[in-house]
């Protein structure tokens, strides 16, 4: 499979399921509730899916997809799936925050090796795949490397709690970073974090069992970025994952702190 070639209709995708959440940002939107107050979907949502399903077909129908709404789409190539998440950040997206956005990466035995993340409000692109590099509109971009006292961090808590003694120690992991670093946000939107650690605003990024379509396009794009990455598949019926990506001189302090909390 050519990098280049899989890249392209990647970014096509994005941006034509971008415009249809553009079009449709002002509208009086149907919220239905899925696993938690948190985790809700809308007609949108559905129709920016139906979009990047058919482009990704259209490319290749072999290829296995697995979508947030739709489920999983088996293709004849075992090991190559695509991830797709339509809208991450819907809750954002129906209060008109302009901090959400299309993700959709291709695992190769369930590694990413291409990956794109797209805002369409800010019209910010960011893209890249293995031997290729990562981009933003066209600029190679990397991380700004800080340490763990001047880093700016995210955190991704999941919509549902799965274990309520580690989500409590969750939360206070949460509070000690945030007083002992620049900040620790919880923006709604587990792509975007990431994306935006690539290009060097977060000095770290992490998560408690994540849906692997909010995070595949972003760890690759971290990764290649400069960005030190470990994550450890949670449940692979429910498409979990735990995570932590971050710039090299704030790894270490980071890590220990999380590790126990998230079973890195």
């Amino acid at each position: 499979m050519n990098n280049s070639e899989t890249l392209k209709v990647a970014l096509k995708a994005a941006v034509e399921a971008g415009n249809i959440l553009n079009e449709h940002n002002k509208d009086n939107l149907k919220v239905s509730q899925k696993e938690s107050r948190r985790d809700i979907v809308t007609e949108i949502d559905k129709m920016s899916e139906n979009k990047i399903i058919n482009i990704l077909k259209d490319f290749n129908s072999e290829i296995t997809i697995l979508t947030e709404e739709s489920g999983i789409r088996k293709g004849k190539k075992e090991n190559l799936t695509w991830v797709v998440d339509a809208l991450d950040g819907t809750v954002n997206y129906v209060n008109n925050l302009p901090y959400y956005g299309v993700s959709i990466a291709l695992l190769e035995n369930n590694n990413p090796i291409v990956g794109v993340i797209f805002n369409p409000v800010t019209e910010e692109l960011y893209y890249g795949a293995e031997g290729i590099g990562v981009f933003k509109n066209q600029k190679r971009i990397k991380v700004l490397d800080k340490s763990f006292e001047e880093g700016l961090f995210t955190v991704a808590f999941s919509g549902k709690n799965h274990d309520p003694k580690n989500r409590v120690d969750e939360f206070l992991k949460f509070g000690e970073i945030n007083d002992n670093t620049r900040g620790c946000l919880r923006t709604g939107s587990a792509a975007i974090n990431l994306a935006y650690l690539a290009e060097g605003r977060f000095a770290g990024c992490w998560g408690k069992a994540n849906k692997s379509w909010d995070i595949s396009a972003g760890i690759l794009l971290a990764k290649l970025a400069g960005s030190k990455v470990i994550f450890t598949e949670e449940s692979e019926k429910d498409h979990l994952v735990s995570y932590l990506a971050a710039v090299p001189s704030s790894w270490e302090i980071l890590y220990k702190k999380i590790e126990k909390v998230i079973g890195l």
